[in-house]
């Protein structure tokens, strides 16, 4: 009679108790759309991103820090090897923009995303000779 009484009781008292995680589930969304949108890209880039056939004008990069790095750090390191790239790329060392660089946590570790674009290069238009 006892085990009748507590199962017909058990389901009355779990609807009064509720578990109460604040920030978790928007803490794990923002991860995950961060995450998502690091490999994707965001829609409005992926309108900007110019359709040159040139893979050499612009490169992405990721680099994924160590526990001992600060956020700065990870976005330097990114955006050095994503220098290194364009400059192997190009076949010599040429004067480049950052136009992303962001860092996001995906479990515990912080990652940045990074690209960089080469510059026009322009040269000055020979002097006449008289």
């Amino acid at each position: 009679m006892k085990y009748i009484f507590i199962l017909l009781a058990l389901p009355c008292v779990s609807a009064c108790v509720s578990i109460d995680l604040p920030g978790v589930v928007s803490d794990s969304a923002r991860v995950a759309k961060d995450t998502y949108r690091s490999v994707s890209g965001k829609k409005d880039e992926q309108e900007e991103a110019p359709s040159s056939t040139d893979s050499s004008e612009s490169v992405s990069n990721t680099y994924i820090g160590q526990d001992t790095q600060t956020p700065a750090q990870v976005k330097d390191f990114c955006v050095g090897e994503a220098a290194a790239k364009l400059f192997k790329a190009s076949g010599k060392e040429v004067p480049y923009t950052v136009t992303h660089n962001v860092i996001s946590t995906v479990n515990n570790a912080i990652a940045a995303t990074c690209r960089v674009k080469a510059k026009k290069i322009t040269q000055a238009p020979a002097p006449e000779k008289k």
